[in-house]
């Protein structure tokens, strides 16, 4: 099955497609994904943890990222197996960066999977595209979380490097040598996410249980014509 969907995020193509080049935090932006080891090249080992209701699936398995920098284009594939329910999955998804307006990015996704075993049934008519317009949704929050993280720390510097106290009396110069390398760390300290040397932690499991009821309860209000009620 073939799936599509786009969001936008308000920050340039540039530093959105910066933050594609570092796997880990890129796995763990999706719901219940993470590494089970760190990248060796292209190659990953994934891991995914879904729960609906008393089901506990954790698909582990093998993968592939593979960026194209000149079509700001790139792609994941893989495939996994849970052993408890002898549920699998597999497929690839394709993304494409475009910048539709000055300081903002449309990213265009397309997935196209296949699932197995007694996860199956989600795998079937229109539900599955509302599950994953709500997974896609939370994905874009944690890029744009992210992001905005980044951001904040690339601007830490230049307020840190301000003076925020006097400057110590001339008489005592030690002082102001222990002031000047306390604040070295601050300075030199790195400034961007943590590369992909090392897996991301492990996200929480993606609740199907809670996004099925949720989109249950929206498609009643929306049969009888009532707004849904939190």
């Amino acid at each position: 099955m073939e799936i599509e969907q786009s969001f936008t995020v308000p920050y340039p193509r540039e530093a959105v497609w910066a933050s594609f080049h570092d796997t880990p935090s890129i796995v763990a932006c999706l719901p219940g994904a993470s590494l089970s080891a760190p990248p060796e090249g292209n190659r990953l080992k994934l891991a995914m943890t879904v729960k609906l209701g008393p089901i506990v699936a954790s698909f582990a398995g093998d993968g592939e990222m593979t960026l194209d920098d000149a079509a700001w284009r790139g792609s994941v594939s893989g495939g996994g197996v849970d052993r408890k329910s002898a549920s699998r999955v597999k497929g690839e998804a394709s993304f494409s960066l475009e910048g539709s307006k000055p300081g903002e990015t449309r990213v265009d996704v397309k997935v196209d999977y296949s699932i197995a075993g007694s996860l199956a049934q989600f795998s079937r008519g229109g539900i599955v595209k509302e599950l994953a317009t709500r997974m896609t949704a939370e994905f874009a929050a944690n890029l744009k979380a992210r992001l905005d993280q980044q951001a904040s720390q690339a601007a830490a510097p230049a307020s840190e490097a301000e003076p925020v106290s006097p400057p110590a009396p001339r008489a005592k110069p030690a002082a102001a040598d222990t002031v000047a390398q306390a604040a070295m760390p601050a300075i030199i300290a790195p400034t961007h996410a943590p590369g992909p040397s090392s897996p991301a932690p492990a996200n929480a499991p993606l609740n199907l249980g809670t996004m099925f009821w949720k989109i249950l309860w929206s498609r009643l209000c929306s049969v009888f014509g009532v707004g849904a009620r939190r």
